[in-house]
C-alpha cells in the first residue's frame, strides 16, 4: 500500500548538499526504499530556492552542515525568517558527520526541524535514510506548501 493510499502524501525531499561523495551515498540509498518518495537535488542554496519557488510539491528538506562556505546556517536562517509561510512552515532536517554541540546548537537556534548525524558506513546510512523516510513520509503530518 502506498503512502498516499495510506492518507499521506507522497514525500519530496530536497537534499542540499555539495559534497560529491555524500551525494552518491545518499542517492543510492535514498534509491534502495521502495515507495513513494523523489529525491530532489541541489547543490547551493540559490539551486535550493529555485528548487522550492519552482516545485510546490517538496515537503522536507535534508540540508549538510558543511555546505562551502560555511553557507548551511545562513540560508536555513534565511529560510525560516523569509515573507513566505510555506516555506517558513517547510521541515528541514540538518545532517553531519560528526555534528559538535556548536553545530547542533545552532542548527536548532536557525529553526531546523532536526539535526541527525550521518553514519559513516552505507548499512548505518541506508537505516538512517529508511528512519528518516519512515518518520516525515508516515507518521509526521506535513502541510502542503500552497501559498498564502
Amino acid at each position: 500500500m502506498s503512502s498516499a493510499e495510506r492518507g499521506h502524501p507522497p514525500l519530496h525531499i530536497l537534499l542540499l548538499q555539495d559534497d560529491e561523495a555524500d551525494i552518491e551515498r545518499l542517492e543510492h540509498a535514498f534509491a534502495e526504499l521502495p515507495g513513494d518518495v523523489e529525491l530532489h537535488l541541489a547543490r547551493t542554496g540559490a539551486e535550493a530556492d529555485a528548487a522550492l519557488a519552482r516545485d510546490l510539491r517538496i515537503n522536507l528538506v535534508l540540508l549538510a552542515d558543511s555546505l562551502s562556505g560555511r553557507a548551511s546556517l545562513p540560508w536555513l536562517s534565511s529560510l525560516k525568517t523569509g515573507t513566505d509561510l510555506s516555506l517558513r512552515r517547510l521541515p528541514v532536517v540538518m545532517f553531519s558527520g560528526e555534528g559538535t554541540e556548536a553545530q547542533i546548537r545552532g542548527a536548532y537556534h536557525a529553526y531546523a526541524s532536526a539535526y541527525l548525524i550521518r553514519p559513516g558506513d552505507l548499512a548505518g546510512l541506508s537505516a538512517m535514510v529508511r528512519a528518516l523516510v519512515k518518520f516525515w513520509g508516515q507518521v509526521a503530518r506535513l502541510p502542503s506548501r500552497i501559498r498564502a
